[in-house]
């Protein structure tokens, strides 16, 4: 079997980038080992985050470190088995915390992030999920004035990067958001944050609208990338075959890593675990994405009443097992949100984003290999960026302007 292009990794983001090839005219075959959206991306937190401009290593954020290991169910938790092989990410976490390289990090955010629902818009109008899409804003809540002005100066920085943010008192928050309990004394409304009702079938649904489109898919394992003079010419996989392509996009999330390891790339690329609290019949009826400031945590709101609590980072191996625990935290943290709810039919997951240390996802073609392209690297921001990063891989294929700078994205920063 041959292709114009192969994309190894039927996640969101893989499955965005399929799609927009797809609709360009080019011949595309989508591989995944699994079936699509299976993986991180079917319990991700359902946000297009449009205003996380800042990267997660801010300034000073190092001084952190020492609690991250020292409280292992905190906002973000660190094993200390895994410390040593962890060291070198983290340190490179520290040194993207200078102000002047969150600067230019920020910039870089701001760029792909303010095309994003631009990008997404006639993705979802094909795949016919305009009322999957709820484009009704998000709430950051804090609870007192003094915690809000702490936060200020970030918000500031985040409207010179074109977010557009409006900042609530208890009553305008309790009026926009009328399941919100008392305590919450300010909030934060950016309206241009949207969500999905279900990522997995937001990101399924944008699969099926590939295939109609006369996109390939097939379930096997791609384990190495076949060469010849130079050129990345197809992807050998577990069952012996070769699948020849003309291109070949690695967006294979936290397993990218098996391929830029046997181009001899070193890439500092993590397991940022996440877990989520799915609530079906919690019976709280939101609006809103509801962020919470001090807790470090969200609340998703499902079709019909339903709740998804998500966050807490963890930095741990990508096959450790999960500790349970941090999502079970997640239960109390939201009853002081929105009151008491239903748990009947909970259930838990937990997922490896992956992560680089700046924030930055790598988009964009192989140093020194012709033919060969990485979409990989987006943390948090996979759902958020997945059809923009699908958008400039397709103007890298097809060697035309996209009309944004894309050094801050190219995988050799490393």
């Amino acid at each position: 079997m041959s292709a114009r292009v192969i994309v190894v990794g039927a996640g969101v983001v893989g499955i965005a980038t399929a799609l927009q090839l797809r609709l360009a005219g080019l011949e595309v075959l989508l591989l995944d080992r699994g079936e699509p959206a299976r993986e991180t991306s079917y319990g991700n937190a359902g946000a297009l985050a449009v205003s996380d401009v800042i990267p997660l290593a801010e300034p000073g954020v190092w001084r952190r470190l020492p609690g991250w290991l020292l409280d292992p169910l905190g906002p973000l938790a660190v094993r200390w088995r895994y410390l040593p092989t962890l060291a070198p990410w983290l340190t490179r976490f520290a040194l993207a915390s200078r102000p002047a390289r969150v600067a230019a990090l920020t910039r870089a955010l701001a760029a792909l992030l303010n095309r994003a629902a631009a990008d997404y818009a006639p993705l979802v109008e094909l795949a016919g999920l305009e009322g999957m899409w709820r484009r009704h804003g998000a709430l950051t809540l804090y609870r007192d004035a003094a915690e809000l002005e702490q936060a200020l100066p970030a918000w500031r920085r985040k409207a010179e990067h074109g977010v557009a943010w409006q900042a609530l008192d208890q009553a305008a928050a309790q009026a926009c958001e009328p399941a919100l309990r008392d305590g919450w004394a300010r909030a934060v409304k950016v309206a241009d944050w949207s969500h999905v009702d279900d990522p997995y079938l937001f990101s399924r649904g944008l699969f099926d609208a590939f295939v109609a489109a006369g996109g390939g898919f097939e379930q096997a394992e791609a384990t190495a990338l076949s060469e010849r003079g130079g050129k990345v010419d197809g992807v050998v996989c577990a069952d012996g075959r070769t699948l020849a392509a003309g291109e070949v996009i690695v967006a294979a999330g936290i397993w990218s890593d098996r391929f830029t390891r046997q181009c001899r790339y070193r890439v500092p690329l993590e397991s940022e675990r996440g877990y989520h609290v799915n609530l079906p019949k919690a019976g709280v009826a939101l609006r809103h994405f509801i962020q919470c400031a001090s807790e470090s945590f969200v609340i998703l709101p499902l079709a019909d009443g339903g709740l998804r609590l998500a966050g807490t980072v963890e930095l741990a191996h990508r096959d450790a097992a999960p500790d349970w625990r941090r999502a079970e935290i997640l239960l109390d943290k939201a009853r002081r949100i929105v009151g008491d709810f239903s748990t009947d039919g909970m259930t838990l997951w937990m997922g490896n984003r992956p992560s680089l240390p700046d924030t930055v996802p790598v988009i964009g073609p192989a140093p020194d290999r012709a033919g060969l392209y990485f979409a990989f690297g987006h943390g948090h921001l996979g759902l958020t960026l997945a059809a923009t990063t699908g958008a400039l891989l397709r103007d890298m294929v097809l060697r035309r302007p996209s009309g944004l700078d894309v050094h801050p994205y190219r995988l050799a920063r490393f």
